[in-house]
């Protein structure tokens, strides 16, 4: 059986079995279980699993062939989602380069009107704000920052961000479970002060992507996590998709709301 979790169970099994492709538990051109031996295993009904499969074909993971079964594509890290909230180090080493994170900032500051209007929580109250250059073959390719309530998760503040993923942290330590996600995507040059941190010229082209990130709370899924980063615009090629991860974990309780700050949660372009 499936954990007992506020979301629905097709998700439940599509991101369980998204797990064991990616992990190699299911390896490239292995057959998954069929429908009848996944009900039977997981409890669920023949739709539940159904639904759950097509999303990873969907995805690009699976690949079905009539008559003979469903199964992992020989390639699934090819197929993975667009801005994966998996480990920047997984990416880098399955392309054979050495990962590198180096934290710039990490402090508390007061919500703006444009933090507060992201994350939906009052304006001045505590944000963690965290900077990181994240550097392939000691090459920056990609610097990135990351706004959410101290409330959120007070003790990411201790916590050593140049070697643990942050939304490993926050999915897996701290429980907080992370169920959507939306990008905004823009192609600008670089900003003197982005140039210097990738190393190049000002105004050498640049991918910049917004993201917020949604968790869910005893009133339902409230804006979690504001993360901005530019790409080096030679060193990225991205398939544009989308992912939310891990699934087996409580509702936030009510001490982690936060009151609503009267905007609305969706963006504009900076």
């Amino acid at each position: 059986m499936l954990n007992k979790s506020p979301l629905p169970k097709h998700y439940q099994l599509s991101q369980l079995l998204r797990q064991k492709i990616l992990n190699g538990e299911l390896p490239p051109g292995a057959k998954i279980p069929g429908e009848n031996q996944l009900c039977q295993n997981y409890q669920l009904s023949r739709g539940t699993v159904r639904k759950a499969i097509n999303t990873l074909i969907q995805e690009g993971l699976l690949h079905a062939e009539q008559g003979h079964g469903t199964f992992v594509v020989e390639q699934p890290w090819r197929s993975r989602y667009f801005l994966t909230l998996s480990q920047f180090n997984e990416e880098m080493i399955r392309h054979n380069l050495h990962p590198r994170t180096i934290l710039l900032e990490r402090k508390i500051i007061p919500a703006t009107q444009e933090i507060s209007n992201r994350l939906q929580i009052p304006l001045s109250s505590p944000v963690i704000y965290i900077a990181r250059l994240r550097m392939a073959n000691e090459t920056p390719i990609l610097y990135e920052r990351r706004c959410l309530a101290q409330q959120l998760c007070p003790a990411l503040m201790e916590e050593d961000l140049e070697n643990q993923s942050i939304h490993t942290l926050l999915i897996h330590k701290y429980q907080i479970p992370m169920v959507k996600t939306i990008h905004i995507l823009e192609a600008h040059g670089l900003t003197e002060k982005e140039a210097e941190l990738l190393q190049v010229d000002p105004g050498s082209p640049a991918l910049y992507v917004d993201r917020l990130t949604y968790t869910l709370s005893s009133i339902g899924e409230i804006p979690a996590v504001w993360y901005r980063a530019v790409y080096k615009g030679d060193e990225y090629t991205f398939r544009v998709e989308h992912v939310t991860e891990p699934l087996f974990y409580n509702i936030l309780p009510a001490e982690k709301t936060f009151p609503k700050g009267g905007a609305s949660n969706k963006f504009h372009q900076n």
